[in-house]
């Protein structure tokens, strides 16, 4: 899960104030209360965060409920634009805003995972996927629901989802997203008996960062498996 970084409460904007400054005022609590939600998850209270990330999404929803635009949150500039660029091949008007408000349901989604509520945390994770259609980490957390549901064929289009959407993931996160999707990918490919697939995603990762520990062991479990099926 990314961290938020803590923003300062702001007094309450003032008489003659802009709107753009009280909708930063506000964008500035929203990201203080996810913060705070964070903290509690860290805690192992993932019931009390769920109500600080509930706060957030609900202050987002009714900010753009009568909006005319399709609106969209993202956390980086390749991800923005992708988002307004296929609007606009749509005809459609968009608008992209705070990656907060998905976030919101990310966070709530991953609380739920910890209190085994797959069918909610999916449900929140789609909300968030429909604001971040192309959020790597969304979108191999919605893989690893289906994992855990063993539906094979849907994680392994979302893992692959998730590979393909790692080309717009923030710089400093790019690669530890890319090696995620990789990592699901190997996972499915084990489920489905194909080791040469998985053994090369696991292989990938270990391209990327020699130290994956992870994928380390995962390789080392596909390798014992070729070895007891007498494979090459």
């Amino acid at each position: 899960m990314r961290c938020r970084i803590s923003a300062r409460r702001s007094s309450l904007p003032g008489q003659g104030r802009s709107a753009e400054s009280s909708v930063a005022d506000q964008d500035k609590v929203n990201a203080q209360m996810l913060n705070d939600g964070k903290n509690l998850l860290t805690a192992k209270k993932p019931k009390e965060a769920i109500q600080y990330f509930e706060k957030v999404a609900a202050d987002y929803e009714e900010k753009y409920k009568n909006d005319g635009a399709q609106i969209f949150s993202a956390r980086s500039q390749a991800e923005n634009l992708l988002y307004l660029l296929e609007a606009a091949k749509k005809k459609v008007d968009a608008r992209v805003v705070s990656a907060d408000w998905a976030d919101a349901y990310f966070m709530k989604a991953y609380a739920l995972i910890e209190l085994g509520e797959l069918s909610e945390s999916k449900a929140a994770l789609e909300r968030a996927l429909a604001l971040s259609p192309s959020n790597s980490q969304f979108l191999s957390e919605l893989g690893h629901i289906y994992q855990l549901e063993k539906n094979w064929p849907m994680a392994l289009q979302t893992f692959q989802r998730a590979e393909k959407a790692a080309e717009f993931s923030p710089p400093e996160s790019k690669n530890a997203e890319l090696s995620r999707a990789w990592r699901g990918l190997g996972y499915v490919y084990v489920e489905l008996n194909q080791i040469d697939e998985a053994e090369k995603m696991y292989l990938q990762c270990l391209k990327l960062d020699k130290n994956d520990q992870r994928a380390l062991g995962e390789l080392r479990y596909v390798q014992n498996l070729r070895a007891k099926s007498g494979g090459r």
